[in-house]
């Protein structure tokens, strides 16, 4: 299984080249140019995923939400929204404010990790 980025054509134009390929990257939020690789807009209060969220617990141990929201740059109201669907999912814990992975999460974001890399 490939790693695609998902990408929707926009009908902007790039200010660096004047190319009509752009377009908008799904996962990040952002637009980007397809024929030189320019960043046009970074939107700031871009969506955040599962995974995005796993991956930084994994890597930060135990986090509050503030600091996941600083990591992630994800707006409250949706890096909220994917925390409560984790939790409700059995991914995550919430002790006392802070959030770790369940043993099913580390799992879940193991087999997601592979899938990624092609395993």
């Amino acid at each position: 299984m490939t790693n695609r980025r998902s990408l929707r054509f926009s009908k902007r134009t790039c200010p660096i080249c004047g190319s009509n390929e752009v377009a908008r990257d799904e996962s990040k939020g952002d637009l980007l140019c397809t024929n030189c690789g320019h960043l046009i807009v970074r939107d700031d209060g871009r969506s955040v995923g599962k995974f995005e969220i796993a991956q930084t617990v994994k890597r930060n141990g135990k986090m509050d939400f503030a600091a996941l929201k600083n990591a992630t740059g994800a707006s409250d109201s949706q890096l909220y929204s994917v925390i409560q669907n984790m939790v409700q999912m059995n991914i995550l814990n919430e002790i006392g404010g802070t959030y770790s992975l369940t043993k099913k999460g580390r799992r879940w974001y193991r087999q997601r990790l592979g899938q990624e890399w092609g395993y």
